[in-house]
C-alpha cells in the first residue's frame, strides 16, 4: 500500500450491501479499499473493474495472506462468516462483521476465542448504534430524563418483493431465518439502548401456508432490570408498504422512534425544568411544544408504586435529517472509523463490539429452535 497513513481493506463479499460499503467507505481519506474476494471468477472480475478496486481474488485464503489488508470485512453469506471471520482473526487481520455474527452460538463463541487469541481488534456491523436519532435515545435513557424505561414494542414489516420462494434468504441453513439474518439488529439496538442484560425470551415463529417460509416471527425479551420487549418481524409486505416503528414506555412518558435506519423520534413526557432543559440540549433541533404547564398544586404525580415532581407536559418531534441514505452511508463510515481509532489506540472501546453480536445471536437463537407451527 502507498501511504502508510491509510489502512487497507479487503472484502469477503461483495453483494448490494458490500458494494455499499465499497461506496461509503471511499469518502474516507484514511482508507484504501484494497481488495475482493469471491467464488464466481468472471463476476468477480466484473465487480473489481466496475467499483475500480485494484485485486480481486478467488477464494478468501488469497485476500487473508495480502499484505496490505489490515482489515477483513465479512460480507459473505451467514452461514459463512464463522469461518471467515476465525481465518481473518488467525491470519492476522482485524475484523469488520457485518450482522450475523454466526448462525450458530457456538461459532459466535468460536469467533470472539479467535479474536481474543490473535490479539485483532473487531466491530459488528451493528450500524444502527452509530446513528444519530439511537445516540441521542440513548443519553435519554442512560440519563433517566423520563424515568426508568419498561416497555419496547417493536414491529418491523419488511418486503418479500424480492426474496422469491428459492431465496437463500428462506433457506435457514444459510440465513438463520429472520430472527438471526434481520432480527439480530433490533435486538442489539434496544439492547444497548436499555442498558440491561437479557434474561428471558419466548417467541413464536408462522410458516407460509403451502411452504417453509417461516416469514412472520416474533420474540419477548425480558431483561434484569424488568424491562419487557417484544420484537415482531414479517416479511410479507410489499415493498412501498414497508415499516418499521418502536414505541417506548417509561415512568413519566413515551417515545415513538420510526425507521428501520431511525430517521424520527418522537416523545411525550411530564418533566421537570432540568429534564427538560436536558432534552432540548440532546436534540436541539426538535420541534417543542409545551402542552401544559403546572402550577404548584398540581405538580406532584404518581405512578407504579412511586412519586414524581414534574413542572410541565410536553412534546417533542426530533428529525436531525430525512435522507435515509446518507444517515446510513454516515453509519458504516463511523463504524469503520471507530474500529480504525481501536486500531491505532488499544485503549479505545468499540461501541459495536463483537461480543454484542453474541448477546443479541443468543436471543435470537433462543426463539428459532423452537418449533415453528403452519
Amino acid at each position: 500500500m502507498s501511504d502508510p497513513r491509510r489502512v487497507g481493506v479487503g472484502l469477503i463479499g461483495y453483494g448490494d450491501y458490500g458494494r455499499f460499503l465499497i461506496e461509503s467507505w471511499r469518502r474516507m481519506p484514511e482508507v484504501e479499499i484494497i481488495a475482493i474476494a469471491g467464488t464466481n471468477p468472471e463476476r468477480l472480475q466484473r465487480t473489481a473493474h466496475r467499483l475500480a478496486i485494484p485485486r480481486a481474488y478467488v477464494g478468501h485464503e488469497s485476500l487473508l495472506a495480502d499484505p496490505d489488508v489490515d482489515i477483513v470485512v465479512v460480507a459473505s453469506p451467514p452461514f459463512l462468516h464463522a469461518r471467515h471471520a476465525v481465518a481473518a482473526a488467525r491470519a492476522g487481520k482485524h475484523l469488520f462483521c457485518e450482522k450475523p455474527l454466526a448462525t450458530r452460538v457456538a461459532d459466535g463463541e468460536a469467533i470472539l476465542d479467535a479474536v481474543k487469541a490473535a490479539g485483532v481488534r473487531a466491530v459488528m456491523g451493528y450500524v444502527m448504534r452509530y446513528t444519530p436519532l439511537a445516540r441521542r435515545l440513548k443519553r435519554i435513557v442512560d440519563e433517566g430524563l423520563l424515568g426508568e424505561l419498561h416497555r419496547v414494542d417493536l414491529a418491523n414489516f419488511a418486503a418479500d418483493e424480492s426474496l422469491p420462494p428459492r431465496h437463500w434468504f428462506w433457506n435457514r441453513r444459510q440465513s438463520g431465518g429472520i430472527l438471526v439474518e434481520h432480527g439480530v439488529h433490533f435486538f442489539d439496538l434496544y439492547t444497548w439502548i436499555s442498558g440491561s442484560r437479557p434474561c428471558r425470551t419466548t417467541g413464536h415463529r408462522t410458516t407460509r401456508p403451502g411452504t417453509d417460509q417461516e416469514d412472520r416471527v416474533i420474540a419477548t425479551v425480558e431483561y434484569e432490570d424488568g424491562a419487557l420487549a417484544t420484537f415482531y418481524h414479517a416479511f410479507d409486505k410489499p415493498a412501498r408498504l414497508e415499516r418499521t416503528r418502536a414505541r417506548l414506555g417509561f415512568d413519566r412518558g413515551y417515545i415513538h422512534v420510526d425507521g428501520w435506519i431511525p430517521l424520527c423520534m418522537e416523545l411525550e413526557a411530564a418533566v421537570d425544568e432540568a429534564q427538560y432543559a436536558r432534552l432540548v440540549a440532546i436534540c436541539p433541533e426538535a420541534r417543542v411544544t409545551v402542552r401544559e404547564e403546572y402550577d404548584e398544586e398540581r405538580q406532584a404525580m404518581g405512578g407504579g408504586g412511586h412519586c414524581y415532581h414534574v413542572t410541565r407536559m410536553v412534546a417533542l418531534r426530533c428529525e436531525p435529517t430525512l435522507d435515509k441514505q446518507a444517515v446510513y452511508a454516515d453509519a458504516v463510515r463511523d463504524a469503520l472509523g471507530d474500529l480504525i481509532a481501536a486500531i491505532r489506540d488499544l485503549g479505545h472501546a468499540v461501541r459495536a463490539p463483537l461480543e454484542a453480536g453474541l448477546e443479541s445471536l443468543r436471543i435470537a437463537t433462543s426463539v428459532t429452535r423452537r418449533r415453528a407451527r403452519p
